[in-house]
């Protein structure tokens, strides 16, 4: 066979290296197989980057025939150049860890066995005995139906010169992300039922409130107690949160006219989904952030506020700064929001005023 008709191999672009124990493991991103890797395959796959023949392998001295060959791309670590029957996108290409992720939501959660004894405690118990204060009573109804607001949803970037009132935060809080309800359950212990749909509610996602400009709400980081509706001081403001408030701007493309009143940094305590849901932890806390997402938009636009969701962010600071251990409570979501510019008006032309939340506050 000449080298102008035999096959040409390369190493699949789905492959990562991981190292269990002491042994070297590969794992195929697509397929989610994991196969032990010796040193002399280790050094063979190095060289495979691009398409290459069995002739060209054994010149450079890399003594692997075709038989081999063909075996390791029946496994999938090496592709066939004329076998790829999954081209993928022209648009964009895998990065084998998003992959990876991708491909073990279709596994299914399952409860590891043995069952562990339950889950971690709630985040608001960990908290106890922080300074705090109550939020003012929130508006018992929002102002407008849910069809409006699913038709008027944006994201929006421009606020009104004037300070959060600390009666809106309140609304917004109790609307979309309180606890509605607590659930027992003798084998998969207390769950949480909440405006937004959670993994198995178990209520992994926290939501951290770093206030700017909230009248009756000091600056700097603030967790919300889900089931007190109040706020437990975390730190005041620092010069990280300057860094972070730069960051978001930059994250919404340097949009913003002034700074949010207020971020929500959007964290997940892994182990309140971890310690039941096996290989698709991850993707659950993902989506119940997308549903969270959701619910603050709706209720924020309803409140005549301005929200916008941002995608980036230094996770594992913005954490640490939280006085979290990232391994163990990350952020996964960040969300802006700030008192509504006044361009937008609720159906039938009446202007959606602040007032409504001044008297429910009394």
């Amino acid at each position: 066979m000449s080298l102008a008709t035999s096959k040409r191999y390369r190493r699949s672009p789905y492959l990562i290296l991981l190292w269990s124990g002491d042994e070297a493991t590969v794992l195929h991103a697509h397929t989610l197989a994991r196969f032990r890797i010796h040193p002399r395959l280790f050094t063979l796959l190095s060289r495979l980057g691009e398409w290459t023949r069995a002739e060209e392998l054994a010149t450079a001295g890399d003594l692997a025939g075709s038989e081999k060959l063909e075996g390791l791309s029946r496994l999938g670590l090496l592709q066939v150049e004329d076998d790829i029957t999954e081209r993928g996108s022209a648009h964009f290409t895998w990065d084998p860890l998003e992959l990876a992720v991708q491909r073990r939501t279709a596994h299914g959660g399952a409860w590891p066995e043995p069952l562990p004894s339950g889950p971690p405690p709630r985040k608001s118990r960990v908290l106890e005995g922080r300074p705090y204060i109550d939020l003012p009573r929130p508006a018992p109804t929002l102002p407008e139906s849910l069809s409006s607001v699913l038709q008027r949803r944006r994201s929006v970037r421009s606020y009104a010169s004037r300070s959060l009132e600390l009666g809106e935060l309140s609304t917004l809080l109790h609307h979309a992300a309180r606890v509605v309800s607590v659930v027992h359950n003798a084998q998969r212990g207390e769950g949480a039922l909440r405006p937004f749909p959670t993994a198995g509610a178990h209520s992994a996602l926290e939501i951290y409130v770093v206030s700017s400009d909230v009248s009756g709400l000091a600056p700097g980081a603030h967790h919300y107690d889900a089931y007190e509706h109040r706020l437990i001081t975390i730190r005041r403001r620092d010069p990280h949160q300057d860094i972070l408030m730069r960051s978001v701007n930059a994250a919404t493309g340097a949009k913003l006219d002034r700074e949010p009143s207020v971020v929500f940094l959007i964290t997940a305590v892994f182990e309140q989904v971890m310690w039941k849901y096996r290989d698709l932890g991850l993707s659950l806390i993902y989506k119940d952030v997308g549903a969270l997402f959701q619910t603050v938009y709706l209720v924020a636009t309803a409140l005549g506020l301005s929200p916008c969701a941002v995608g980036s962010g230094d996770e594992a600071a913005n954490s640490r700064w939280l006085g979290l251990d990232p391994l163990c409570e990350s952020q996964v979501g960040c969300f802006l929001i700030g008192p509504g510019s006044g361009r937008r008006d609720a159906p039938g032309g009446s202007r959606i005023r602040t007032s409504t939340y001044r008297r429910a506050r009394k």
